[in-house]
């Protein structure tokens, strides 16, 4: 969800945590995002000024701190600190990412069926929870169910009462959400601990339907009072609910109480807790949303490691803090809601110095737990971490191991917005920097913490290439410093003395230790030494030297070659590259002499690729192929199937002897139509092209993006919304990565060999291979 930034009059800190930003405001008072000096996040609730003052509120709020401290349900969410006697009362509870039910539904639809069961089991045990503490929730609705990674998680504890005692369970008093309510509430009657059974009927029918029970979306907007009678006297709407709901969720919303099962016999009828330990509960748009504002979180601000967050005056820190619950409404136009739910680890100690919160999320161990005050677990879906984490690590991030539940997406190592530009080229990882350019400029992004290294805002470039130093074309062919982006040479067009032509510059190629490859113009020059307007530039390629950027060798090509367009790659001893006019070029190297050319039927938006011996291109057809380099022969050919004019094959990614490419390009109703139509993964053998596996895949592909394969993972963009991880041992899919943005510009895939990096628009993203 969006934060809203800290105003003039919010405190710095409350009792020991600094605060980030505004997550919204509650009945009570004002909810932030903080963080503690040890590094745990927190969301912290402080009590409007008025309720401070009147005692009967300060009574009523220590009852129910202590009360929620009585819950330890699995599913429920106690909170972490509190201050019940200061000045001004808070509490803090650990954060953790996920968006809330209702946020859900309205960004994704309706969950699946399996994914409902399991919503239902985890409830129905964290209202088992809340009734052995002796209380009733009286406010279960979907904006008070949370849905994390390793299950939901019940919220909002503010109307909560004791079932014995308070007069709000006396008749006459309504208190409650009017859609969600029993009838037995909504008629101000007592209610005891079925009226929430029948509560979480209705939320289940929400999740399923994306309509309350009692709703009616195609009438005017629900009042109140049009919802309060349904719910007393009207049957319940169930069009739409799966069959293999109706006995488990009409049982819930039977009228009579009596009627209704008890949350422990609910929870067996919808499976119990296996629904939840089957892991991969949640849609894989919900997790990669989890995934999306987890990493947001983890850049934010926080205070220096050490110094301690002072307190306002109107907040003091306790030394015995009770546990209590958080209750908060997100701020109007919210997108997902980041709340809290229960804290898995005690507090790393604080210490002068140690990793960034970021080298955190990629060391993984106790140190992330204490930096996300337990959210590391409730988001990966793996084992419950210890209560006394070992200190932060000083040294190298050792390798993530990963511990999520199967099919659900790891969070992103980070991911950044890069304002001002649209980034439609692919990106070039080398090392530990991933190098992105565009129209709007270049950037050196570190690749394992995200952070800018230099950027060049002016350059409008066309080309870039990186080996030891980085060459790219804007105005000019400059040479810049990987480490700082200051700028090495530039390449002169000046002619000398008494020359007739001039060697302009245009679209980088490649490089390697000893040159760097583009195209060129050749420029005829008048008797003055200008270039002459008059006559035709001729297309060239030319290599230069990485040490100064003199011209180590020109070559003029074709008047009629290709300017734009072009796919190059490198071999040990030849430049080769594609263009629209079919051709496969190879050249020396050393002397840049055309040395062999074929017609391929190669088109322009190919990505070329090599593994020394073959080439990989496209054929007749939008078919692929494999070359010879050394017999600059066709190895083999794969066409698309017959009589198909919409297939066609991506290019492929080659690793050990084999290359993986992705048919596709029909729409997914022509797919189920037509056996033999994609998309599909194939993998086939690189020496010979004998199919070795292929792999069906639900949703469309992009068919502009080249598949990357990092260690045993293969990338493959869905569409313009999301990524395939395919492990490619096991033939199957790891888990889809989404970001739930809609967007016309094709991801761009790259790598170092370690780290995904994805590019889209103007957002980065960098993805474990597992």
């Amino acid at each position: 969800m969006p934060f809203q930034p800290l105003e003039p009059t919010d405190p710095d800190a409350v009792g020991p945590y600094r605060l980030l930003a505004r997550l919204g405001a509650g009945g009570m008072g004002r909810v932030y995002l903080a963080r503690s000096t040890g590094g745990r996040t927190v969301a912290v609730k402080v009590v409007r000024a008025e309720l401070a003052e009147d005692e009967e509120f300060r009574e009523r709020f220590r009852r129910e701190v202590s009360a929620a401290q009585a819950v330890s349900g699995a599913y429920t969410a106690p909170v972490v600190d509190a201050d019940r006697d200061g000045p001004t009362p808070w509490l803090a509870t650990a954060y953790v990412l996920g968006p809330s039910l209702s946020e859900a539904v309205a960004a994704h639809g309706p969950l699946p069926t399996a994914a409902v069961r399991a919503l239902g089991a985890g409830l129905a045990e964290a209202l088992a929870a809340v009734h052995s503490a002796g209380l009733i929730h009286r406010d279960l609705k979907p904006s008070n169910v949370l849905l994390a990674a390793d299950g939901p998680r019940v919220i909002d504890f503010g109307i909560a009462r004791a079932l014995e005692g308070d007069k709000l369970t006396s008749t006459g008093v309504v208190v409650g959400s009017p859609g969600f309510m029993c009838p037995e509430q909504a008629g101000g009657a007592p209610m005891g601990p079925s009226g929430d059974v029948f509560s979480l009927g209705s939320v289940l029918v929400f999740a399923a339907t994306g309509v309350g029970p009692f709703s009616r979306p195609a009438e005017a907007a629900d009042s109140a009072a049009a919802l309060l009678y349904r719910v007393i006297h009207d049957e319940p709407a169930l069009a739409g609910l799966p069959d293999e709901l109706w006995p488990a969720l009409t049982a819930c919303l039977a009228k009579n109480p009596a009627d209704r099962p008890t949350p422990t016999e609910l929870a067996e009828l919808l499976g119990g807790r296996q629904a939840l330990l089957r892991g991969g509960w949640l849609p894989s748009a919900v997790s990669s949303d989890i995934a999306t504002h987890a990493a947001a979180v983890m850049d934010m601000e926080t205070p220096a490691r050490g110094v301690p967050a002072t307190a306002p005056t109107d907040a003091r820190p306790r030394a015995d803090h009770p546990r209590t619950e958080l209750d908060a409404t997100a701020p109007a136009g919210g997108t997902v809601r980041l709340t809290a739910a229960r804290e898995t680890a005690a507090q790393a100690p604080a210490a002068a110095t140690g990793p960034s919160r970021r080298g955190l999320l990629v060391g993984g161990g106790a140190a992330l737990v204490a930096a996300l005050g337990g959210a590391a677990w409730a988001l990966s879906g793996g084992s419950r971490p210890s209560p006394h984490p070992a200190p932060a690590p000083t040294g190298p991030s050792p390798t993530p191991t990963t511990t999520r539940a199967p099919g659900v997406p790891p969070l992103a190592l980070w991911n950044k917005q890069l304002t001002n530009v649209s980034m439609g080229a692919t990106p070039v990882c080398v090392g530990d920097t991933a190098y992105l350019y565009a129209i709007g400029g270049i950037w050196a992004l570190d690749m394992k913490t995200g952070s800018v290294r230099w950027n060049k805002p002016d350059a409008s470039t066309n080309g870039l290439a990186a080996a030891g130093s980085v060459e790219y074309y804007s105005s000019d062919l400059v040479s810049v410093d990987p480490a700082s982006g200051r700028v090495l040479w530039t390449y002169s067009s000046t002619p000398a003395k008494g020359a007739t032509e001039q060697i302009e510059p245009d679209t980088v190629l490649a490089a390697d230790d000893r040159a760097v490859y583009a195209l060129c113009s050749f420029m005829k020059l008048d008797s003055l030494g200008d270039p002459d307007p008059s006559a035709q530039s001729t297309p060239g390629i030319f290599a230069l030297s990485r040490k100064d950027g003199s011209v180590l060798w020109s070559q003029k090509r074709a008047a009629t070659a290709d300017t734009i367009g072009i796919s190059a790659t490198l071999t040990k001893d030849l430049l080769l590259y594609t263009d629209t006019q079919k051709n496969l070029v190879a050249r020396s190297l050393t002397t840049g002499e055309q040395l062999w050319f074929v017609n391929t039927d190669s088109h322009a938006t190919y990505q070329l690729l090599t593994d020394g011996d073959r080439l990989y291109c496209s054929a007749d057809g939008y078919g692929l192929q494999a070359v010879g380099v050394a017999s600059t022969k066709q190895v083999w050919v794969k066409s698309p199937p017959a009589g198909s004019h919409d297939l066609w094959y991506s290019a492929p990614a080659v690793a050990d002897g084999v290359v993986y490419t992705v048919l596709g390009g029909m729409t997914l109703s022509d797919y189920n139509a037509t056996p033999t139509a994609g998309p599909t993964v194939i993998a086939y053998r690189a020496t010979d092209g004998t199919e070795l596996w292929r792999l069906p895949l639900p949703n469309e592909v992009s068919m502009d993006t080249t598949p990357v394969l990092v260690q045993n993972t293969l990338f493959v963009s869905t569409d313009s919304k999301g990524i395939y991880a395919i492990d490619v041992q096991a033939r199957k899919i790891r888990w889809i990565y989404q970001v739930g943005v809609s967007s016309d510009v094709a991801w761009r895939f790259s790598t170092n060999g370690s780290t995904l990096i994805a590019v889209q628009d103007d957002k980065v993203y960098a993805l474990p291979p597992v």
